[in-house]
């Protein structure tokens, strides 16, 4: 008998915040009796500190309206729960880890084809920060026609901190009976190459691909073998966005570089900016320890 698989569910309310409802629902009833959704609504008691001895009061409400979200929708959790917490961020993690949870889903702010310049949003930011599971980040309007009927597709750096994430991704696909493809994209070509395409700087150019193209593949066979490799050259995101709406993919997965504060500052998080963009939902997974 297969240990049953908890993926906690980060239950906004809001009327037009109901993506992760589809997708948690969606994602559960394709996998089987042995993976469980629980909803869980975090009542954050900054904003509700001065009502504390109204807080079960409140508490109620919010579980009543997280179970109207769901009857709503057509669809219904192992279980349902709100809790009072200091942040979202915090009440969410503090209940993943109560429930052993082994996801963490939850909707970002930008809606699908908006222009908004926030994209994720503050819980989502503030958690994909400290990542201590994987999760999955959801357009807010995302709706059952708008999953993708194609594979799963997993970005790779082909580190060991990618290892985790190939897994995950790869138990995606398999629950749900889509192929997995494997990209990795490489630096686009040296700047001289753009001055100086003699015959002997595009077979260096050449070599150069060829070599990284067998490393990928390498890795691949190495961590998820039968997975499709895909290696191309350019700005990491863009390519990962457009294969990704190309193949109309169920999903993206990768690791997260595990930046810190400081060098957030200075550079950007591929993790945050694939899931804040693209049009399906955006797993990031912790990096591997090293080993």
């Amino acid at each position: 008998m297969k240990d049953t698989t908890r993926w906690l569910v980060g239950l906004d309310l809001q009327p037009e915040s109901t993506g992760v409802v589809c997708l948690a629902s969606w994602l559960a009833t394709g996998s089987g009796p042995d993976l469980q959704a629980i909803g869980v609504h975090v009542v954050e008691t900054g904003l509700f500190g001065y009502l504390g001895a109204h807080m079960p009061t409140i508490l109620d409400g919010a579980r009543e309206r997280a179970r109207e979200t769901l009857n709503a929708a057509g669809t219904s959790f192992a279980a349902v729960q709100a809790v009072q917490a200091e942040s979202a961020q915090l009440g969410l993690l503090t209940a993943a880890k109560h429930h052993r949870a082994t996801a963490l889903l939850i909707g970002r702010w930008s809606r699908l084809g908006s222009s908004s310049l926030v994209r994720l949003g503050r819980v989502a930011r503030r958690i994909l920060r400290e990542l201590p599971l994987p999760v999955i980040v959801t357009p807010p309007d995302l709706h059952e026609v708008d999953i993708g009927e194609g594979p799963v597709i997993f970005a790779s750096d082909l580190s060991e901190r990618s290892v985790a994430a190939a897994a995950f991704a790869a138990e995606i696909a398999a629950r749900h009976g889509r192929a997995l493809v494997a990209v990795h994209v490489g630096a686009p070509q040296e700047h001289a190459a753009l001055y100086v395409l003699d015959e002997a700087c595009k077979q260096l150019i050449e070599g150069r691909h060829r070599r990284v193209q067998a490393e990928a593949e390498a890795w691949v066979a190495k961590h998820i073998a039968g997975a499709e490799c895909i290696v191309v050259f350019g700005a990491i995101e863009s390519e990962v966005l457009r294969l990704a709406e190309e193949r109309a993919a169920l999903m993206i997965v990768c690791a997260s570089r595990g930046l810190s504060l400081a060098e957030r500052i200075f550079a950007s998080s591929t993790a945050s900016n694939l899931a804040g963009h693209a049009k399906c939902p955006v797993a990031v997974v912790p990096g591997s320890p090293a080993g």
